[in-house]
């Protein structure tokens, strides 16, 4: 929370229709599974009022939610956000992205293959 302004506004284009207030609602939304989530970044864009990034997503999957047979594996999800900024601070937060789109068995192993794709290659994969 220190890195964010303490009216952020963020959206997650997915799974959270309604547009998130406040450092509360945001630790609402993530609290629950945000010791199971990474969020790798891998490129970053800048201009004068913020940055976009684009990243890959890896939650772990510790209940049988998914199938047993995928507990332990890791779900990803490329995605995209724009972060805008206020006194050092975010202060909007949008996160584009389709959702969960495969499975791994070690999310370091896929994003260490992915750090070595070109943009090219990066950019004919759909998925994990």
């Amino acid at each position: 929370m220190p890195f964010l302004s303490d009216d952020v506004v963020m959206r997650d284009i997915v799974t959270h229709v309604d547009a998130m207030h406040g450092h509360q609602a945001i630790v609402d939304f993530f609290g629950p599974g945000a010791g199971n989530l990474k969020v790798m970044p891998e490129q970053y864009y800048l201009n004068e009022r913020g940055l976009a990034l684009t990243w890959m997503a890896y939650l772990h999957i510790i209940n049988d939610h998914h199938g047993a047979e995928n507990q332990g594996k890791w779900l990803c999800g490329e995605g995209m956000s724009l972060l805008e900024f206020r006194d050092d601070k975010v202060c909007l937060e949008i996160d584009y992205w389709h959702g969960p789109q495969g499975m791994c068995d070690d999310w370091r192993s896929h994003f260490d293959t992915r750090k070595a794709m070109s943009p090219g290659e990066l950019g004919a994969i759909s998925g994990a």
